[in-house]
């Protein structure tokens, strides 16, 4: 209800295939997305506004900005600077500013490294088939390492990192 007045009669956002896109949202989260910084400060002055018609406070400390890389991008909630960042996680994936995937397929594949690392005593018991290794390893630690792939784009430089 809240995002729903707030974005009545807004006309910015981001043309993605034909549709508008203005946020993201996940429960408690928000991810708003603008093509400017002025466009940008407008939905962060509405959201502000129509969440304190419903007693709903903005964590400023938890709310930070992004822009694209070296782009100034000063956002206030009631006057406070928010913080710029060039990465933040959002639904256990890592949004970077430089538009590229690399800071999420870094981090997915430490997550499943430290998986099988954890699962060391698996890897060199004789009591456990190669078989059901086999399929720990897919669906434990292939699973981690690839989750969200779909929304990669590689480049084929990515590997010389």
């Amino acid at each position: 209800m809240v995002m729903r007045e707030a974005l009545d009669g807004y006309n910015g956002g981001v043309q993605i295939r034909g549709r508008l896109l203005t946020n993201l949202r996940y429960a408690d989260d928000i991810l708003l997305v603008a093509c400017s910084k002025d466009e940008l400060q407008e939905l962060v002055n509405r959201l502000d506004r129509v969440s304190s018609r419903y007693n709903l406070m903005i964590n400023i400390e938890k709310t930070k900005v992004m822009a694209t890389a070296n782009q100034q991008c000063n956002i206030t909630i009631q006057g406070i600077n928010l913080e710029k960042v060039a990465t933040f996680p959002y639904l256990e994936s890592i949004i970077s500013d430089d538009t590229t995937c690399s800071a999420d397929i870094k981090s997915r594949l430490a997550k499943a490294s430290g998986i099988r690392a954890s699962l060391s005593k698996v890897w060199k018991s004789h009591r456990i088939s190669v078989g059901t290794k086999v399929k720990l390893m897919k669906s434990l630690v292939w699973s981690a390492a690839s989750y969200g792939c779909e929304s990669w784009h590689l480049k084929n430089r990515m590997g010389q990192d």
